[in-house]
């Protein structure tokens, strides 16, 4: 008898109200080549794959969400480790149907939802701008007995990279300051014209203006840093790469990970640009933000046509650049996973988790398959005594031993998600890489390696909840992103 398993790895359900379908994606840890057959059955709340020979029962439980027409299995792919099929969610015929929009979802906030990060940088407040690596200061004070503390008089967000600048008129500094306003702390840089600073825009010595993965500083605030090929930024102590300079501009690009703000109490933790240092919820917000800004479509609840290029370049002689193209398929997408369900941090992160597992029928299935063993070994010790003519006892015991199923209850659990298809590659002057860039409708953005590394881990996992044959297409990969 083959080992049972017990284990589902992945289960992935699309739900498509338009279509009044829903299509199902299941991988198991076991090849189905290994297994004696496999058992499809539907019911209007509910699916059962049964393996003969694994002894194992999966019910998948899709009733607290939609219904299920039983007649109406099709598109069924069996397949190395994973089970494919779609079934119709109306109940006989296709009629009149509730479409729901994204702020009916369950759990959505019927408010507008705002895409703006809160930075822990407070105007007006005194900084240590230090190395995250070393926490050595980046700046040196003039006086030498004195603290390389700096005080930002204005901190604001920048707004997208793809508006025009002429539009930013909140961030300029083309006006004069009213009577009594404070001035930068650190003033004008000397032999810098007034007219200059109306022409350009760039933060002064007093200024920090940052994006969702980045802080745009003047030149100036930062001595302590050592810059190679006139553009990339280290620290001067223990040599960490900071961020770059900007071509024909006076301030720097330092990416969030590499730089903490240590407040004038010396007692205080070093802070963060952001409330949030994980890279992946940062990628997140920047997608999100991305597609809510330049298609307007998706407030009316059609699919966006939207391309964007993330662009990452490692600092050295060789200047490797490497490039994640990604297309929006659809961006509010209804996809339904195993509920998870919290066992300790031992756990892996399997499916096994996300079943409900009958233990006493279970313990009463292990009792049953000792005492059955015992009595086949009996049987094989005394099998020239055996009655040879009475088969039909023999029949009865084979019947129960196939009978006797583990049975696994699996819920689900609710998510948004948007659908898109991806690629990954060092650039190599490809004309795919030629066209996206050359493309005026592809948002081009550049990320700091540990977004864009934790972007590819995170693609690369949803990725394999859709098997190759259908999350493959010319070079492209299929895969999701979760929006809530």
């Amino acid at each position: 008898m083959i080992p049972s398993t017990g284990k589902i790895d992945r289960l992935l359900v699309e739900l498509r109200p338009r279509l009044q379908c829903a299509n199902f994606f299941i991988s198991f840890p076991r090849k189905f080549v290994d297994i004696e057959s496999t058992t499809i059955e539907l019911a209007t709340d509910r699916i059962t794959i049964v393996m003969k020979g694994e002894r194992e029962r999966y019910e998948i439980r899709t009733g607290d969400y939609f219904q299920l027409h039983t007649q109406t299995l099709s598109s069924l792919v069996i397949k190395n480790r994973y089970i494919c099929f779609r079934v119709n969610t109306n109940e006989s015929v296709f009629g009149s149907e509730r479409l729901t929009t994204g702020q009916e979802m369950p759990g959505s906030d019927q408010h507008e939802e705002t895409f703006r990060f809160a930075c822990n940088v407070q105007p007006g407040q005194r900084y240590r701008v230090l190395c995250s690596n070393c926490a050595g200061p980046l700046q040196q004070s003039a006086d030498p007995a004195g603290d390389p503390d700096i005080s930002f008089q204005r901190v604001l967000e920048l707004p997208s990279e793809q508006l025009d600048t002429d539009d930013w008129f909140c961030h300029r500094h083309d006006h004069q300051p009213s009577e009594g306003a404070p001035e930068p702390c650190h003033g004008r840089q000397q032999g810098e014209p007034s007219s200059q600073l109306a022409t350009k825009f760039e933060p002064q010595p007093g200024d920090l203006f940052y994006g969702t993965f980045y802080a745009l500083l003047h030149r100036t605030v930062l001595q302590r840093v050592h810059v190679r090929n006139d553009r990339f930024v280290y620290c001067k102590r223990c040599l960490q790469y900071l961020g770059s300079t900007r071509k024909n501009r006076s301030s720097v690009k330092l990416w969030y990970e590499n730089i903490r703000f240590q407040p004038s109490e010396r007692s205080a933790i070093p802070l963060s640009l952001f409330r949030t240092d994980d890279a992946l919820e940062l990628f997140h917000h920047l997608v999100r933000k991305t597609v809510r800004e330049f298609n307007f479509v998706t407030h009316l609840g059609l699919p966006p046509s939207i391309k964007l290029l993330f662009e990452l370049r490692r600092p050295g002689m060789q200047g490797d650049v490497f490039y994640l193209l990604m297309q929006i398929m659809d961006c509010q997408l209804s996809v339904f996973r195993a509920k998870q369900k919290r066992t300790g941090s031992g756990s892996s992160e399997s499916c096994s988790d996300d079943v409900d597992d009958c233990r006493a029928d279970g313990k009463e299935d292990l009792a049953e398959n000792v005492a059955l063993e015992r009595v086949d070994l009996k049987k094989i010790e005394h099998q020239d005594e055996a009655n040879h003519d009475d088969d039909e006892g023999d029949d009865d015991d084979d019947v129960f031993i196939n009978n006797s199923y583990r049975k696994h209850t699996i819920k689900l659990e609710r998510h948004r998600a948007m659908k898109l298809m991806y690629q990954y590659e060092k650039y190599d002057d490809q004309p795919l890489f030629v066209f996206w860039r050359e493309d005026s409708n592809v948002v081009n953005l550049e990320l700091s390696e540990p977004m864009f590394s934790a972007a590819i881990r995170y693609l690369d996992a949803n990725s394999s909840y859709v098997p190759e044959c259908y999350r493959v297409n010319l070079g492209f990969s299929m895969s999701y992103l979760d929006i809530q």
